[in-house]
């Protein structure tokens, strides 16, 4: 069920139906990927265990299905707008002011996270000079994770600045998620 605001505008009703849909295949990803990290770790267990067998690469596959999905999850947060706030401050604001604020910390944030970019492609540059084909993953491959959740975090922070800007343009206050005051 998709939640649906009624002030939301045509422009912020669009924005709104591409960013659920982004976030719908990264909630996938990130489902798949923590089954299968799980489901690999068990399943080494027991064979380890019952059988003696060990995986030459479990580690290495553990590492990198954890760091993804700490990656990806970071994204799919943006995308909830469940990532960290500054509610004691904001708190005092008026709704209007809360806004504004909101926006100032997506681009700062924004800033952040293309700085994170940046040092994911200059990883991905270090490694592809140190390249190792022994493993099955390299890592270079595990760093272009990074550059890869950077675009999709600057993405849901520019669609919820898009519809906040809306917002403030139409002289609307848009809905806030309920504060638990902790």
């Amino acid at each position: 069920m998709t939640i649906t605001y009624p002030d939301d505008g045509p422009f912020a009703r669009l924005l709104r139906n591409v960013d659920n849909r982004v976030g719908l295949v990264e909630q996938i990803g990130l489902v798949t990927l923590l089954v299968l990290v799980v489901g690999f770790a068990a399943a080494h267990a027991l064979l380890d265990k019952l059988f003696g067998v060990q995986i030459e690469m479990k580690g290495e596959i553990v590492k990198t299905g954890t760091y993804a999905i700490a990656i990806f999850g970071s994204a799919y947060a943006t995308h909830q707008s469940r990532h960290l706030a500054m509610d004691l401050i904001s708190r005092r604001f008026s709704p209007r002011n809360r806004l504004v604020l909101k926006i100032l910390l997506a681009v700062f944030a924004g800033f952040i996270v293309i700085l994170m970019f940046r040092a994911g492609l200059k990883s991905i540059d270090n490694e592809r000079a140190r390249a190792s084909h022994a493993l099955l993953l390299s890592a270079q491959q595990i760093a272009w994770m990074i550059p890869i959740g950077s675009v999709l975090i600057v993405f849901h922070l520019v669609v919820h600045t898009l519809i906040d800007i809306d917002y403030l343009r139409r002289g609307k206050t848009p809905p806030e998620r309920a504060r638990s005051g902790h």
